[in-house]
């Protein structure tokens, strides 16, 4: 976590520089608003959008692109956990084996709860506020759904990752 410390400060930049156009692209694309999505018109409200980016410096991307990595490092530790002899039965507070699941489910229950406060510290520019609400729900229901049955070394992973990650975004 604290090796991927830099992609995540950039993240935040990238975020915040989003949020702080936000108000000006929102009266762009009102301005914009009246005429269909296949007139060339809306063409301009494009241009508009990408000169206030460009002239703030802000990157569509820039807040998502950096947060891929640590998913690129998921993968090869997850394949790692299902071969790795020293981690089968291998015991860390209450679980027995690191390579199995947790029994109690207290990793993947404490993953989504780490994702919901994550996902509520983050700055969210340019999404509405609906879609911002499913989004602040559902992919922590969804990633705990996921990590459900998975290792339960990877769970303490990736529970740690974001607790860090927590503790990271409060100093920031």
């Amino acid at each position: 976590s604290l090796a991927l410390l830099p992609l995540r400060i950039s993240s935040m930049r990238s975020m915040l520089k989003m949020q702080r156009v936000q108000p000006q692209i929102k009266a762009i694309q009102e301005k914009y608003k009246k005429y269909n999505i296949k007139d060339p018109r809306k063409q301009e409200m494009n241009k508009e959008i990408w000169a206030i980016q460009k002239k703030e410096g802000v990157n569509p991307a820039g807040g998502c692109l950096p947060m891929l990595i640590p998913l690129i490092l998921i993968w090869p530790y997850y394949r790692m956990l299902a071969v790795i002899i020293d981690l089968r039965h291998a015991h860390w507070l209450w679980i027995t084996d690191l390579s199995a699941r947790d029994p109690y489910f207290v990793l993947p229950t404490l993953l989504v709860i780490s994702m919901i406060v994550t996902q509520r510290m983050t700055p969210q520019a340019g999404i509405d506020p609906a879609q911002q609400k499913m989004m602040n729900l559902m992919m922590p229901l969804m990633m705990g759904f996921i990590f459900y049955n998975l290792a339960a070394g990877l769970n303490v992973y990736y529970a740690e990752t974001n607790l860090i990650q927590i503790a990271q975004q409060a100093i920031m």
